[in-house]
């Protein structure tokens, strides 16, 4: 006897209560830390896996099985088993978590205080004002609503390039924090760049990793992250970093200031695969061709290079792939700018057409492509992994890989009928649209609302912490009116920097 198969159902054809059963059986299923729990089919959803060798898929399947993707086909209804959790995605498009490469997770409880902020003014509020004055419990709100901000729009994996590492307790709250919320996190452990610090960096970076990263959680991982301040000759900093087998990202390579010691290093060979440079803005052409020969990593924060003004202002998108290099993609502050990584992609398509655009109209004959939909979610997806050595983790719908997965509200009233599933990702998505999260195989969002999260309660500590923060810099926040601050600690960036950093070139 033949049993005729059910088709799929779309998502806004299931029931609220039909919803939230599906919920509490993924939850009593899911991994524990003594076994595999049950398997969990997405059912018949528009599958974008950025898999090149597996393709696109419509409709499609997705099987998880504890952390990682077990199967990726048009119908596995076969391959699940008879005790998975079947969820009916038609609708939907499901396709593999975004990674953001770039952002000061630290620094959240001003969101947006400084909207208007040029580079001095930044870098003076952050490092030469409030960050010196933040506590273990701030640095663990704050990283915990900005990585449950990230999950909620999209984003499974976050480098978290932590620069107010003023004592192993604030690392460890910071790695408390990345638990609670479920993100996939790679710590970039940076010394801070000014006030009074424990100076346990980067001596704790094995500690770090011993305590928090691998077998303890295979979600968290640790880099060096390199700034402004350096505790010790760049030389001898990578040689520490290497001896730990960590990987290195230096923020902040910044145009002039930046050419002669990145050019030093390359020419030194001491650049390479291990490295991800942020920013590279107005890098001369002879340090781009040592970058791509090395095969040294960038990631871009275009929206921060034209908002903030950094150097030129103009990110370098066209000149990293005149070399070869294809870059990922970043944030950087939401204390100023957008946190999510929709706006990130779209200002990175938009910015390489219109200056391929302007050449042409110009009698350019030489011009490059101009880039894609599917290019910008590639360097949000696959290249970020890439750049942060998870390449072999996650970044792709792939068998074998972690299930970090992102399902969205296609047929939702602004992206209804779905025409073009890349299209739609790149130029119609919001956190609204964003439906579904698993991280690792967990549940972390289900029907728009993040999993096992207290937002009021996280509401009141980081109100909280922000007002002791407001305090003690002498900020005044008022949400009509532009912040104000009646004790700045530096005015200028220069300023700053003639107070905390060292000339690497010279030690």
């Amino acid at each position: 006897m033949i049993t005729e198969r059910p088709a799929p159902r779309a998502y806004y054809d299931i029931t609220d209560s039909e919803a939230a059963h599906l919920r509490t059986r993924i939850l009593a299923g899911e991994r524990s830390d003594t076994g595999a729990g049950r398997p969990v089919l997405l059912r018949g959803a528009t599958v974008i896996t950025m898999d090149p060798e597996i393709g696109d898929l419509h409709p499609g399947d997705v099987l998880i099985k504890g952390e990682q993707i077990a199967g990726i086909g048009p119908d596995l209804l076969d391959c699940a088993g008879p005790d998975a959790v079947i969820v009916d995605m038609a609708g939907m498009i499901v396709m593999p978590g975004l990674i953001d490469n770039h952002r000061h997770c630290w620094q959240n409880a001003f969101r947006r205080l400084i909207a208007d902020a040029d580079l001095d003014s930044y870098v003076a509020t952050t490092h030469g004002g409030m960050a010196m004055h933040y506590r273990p419990e701030d640095m663990h709100i704050s990283v915990l609503a900005t990585t449950l901000g990230a999950i909620d729009q999209g984003v499974t994996t976050v480098v978290d390039f932590s620069h107010n590492s003023r004592s192993g307790a604030h690392s460890d709250a910071v790695f408390d924090a990345y638990r609670e919320s479920g993100i996939r996190a790679v710590h970039a452990s940076a010394a801070p760049n000014a006030g009074a610090w424990e100076e346990q960096w980067p001596a704790d970076l094995t500690r770090i990793r011993e305590r928090h990263c691998g077998a303890a959680d295979s979600r968290h991982s640790i880099r060096m992250g390199l700034d402004i301040s350096r505790v010790r000759p760049v030389r001898e900093l990578l040689s520490i970093a290497r001896s730990e087998g960590l990987g290195i990202t230096f923020d902040g390579v910044l145009g002039a200031g930046a050419a002669p010691e990145i050019g030093e290093l390359a020419r030194e060979g001491l650049l390479g695969p291990d490295v991800t440079l942020i920013h590279c803005t107005d890098l001369p052409d002879e340090v781009w061709r040592m970058l791509a020969a090395s095969g040294t990593h960038v990631t871009l924060a275009t929206t921060s290079d034209e908002q903030i003004g950094i150097a030129t202002g103009l990110p370098p998108i066209q000149t990293a792939l005149d070399h070869g290099i294809r870059p990922s993609l970043s944030v950087d502050v939401e204390i100023s700018l957008a946190g999510d990584m929709f706006t990130q992609m779209r200002s990175t398509l938009m910015t390489q057409r219109m200056g391929t655009a302007m050449r042409r109209y110009r009698g350019d004959t030489d011009c490059p492509e101009m880039l894609t939909n599917r290019d910008v979610l590639e360097f949000a997806t696959v290249q970020g992994a890439r750049d942060n050595g998870l390449g072999a983790v996650t970044g792709s719908l792939t068998p074998g890989r972690a299930a970090d997965i992102v399902a969205l509200r296609a047929e939702d009233i602004t992206n209804m009928p779905l025409n073009n599933a890349i299209g739609t990702i790149v130029q119609g998505v919001d956190a609204s649209h964003v439906d579904t999260v698993f991280i690792a195989g967990r549940l972390r969002k289900w029907r728009r609302d993040l999993v096992g999260a207290d937002i009021d309660a996280i509401r009141r500590r980081l109100t909280a912490s922000r007002d002791h923060l407001a305090d003690r810099t002498g900020w005044t926040v008022d949400p009509l009116r532009p912040a104000g601050n009646t004790r700045p600690a530096f005015d200028h960036l220069a300023s700053f920097v003639d107070h905390q950093q060292h000339d690497l070139l010279e030690s």
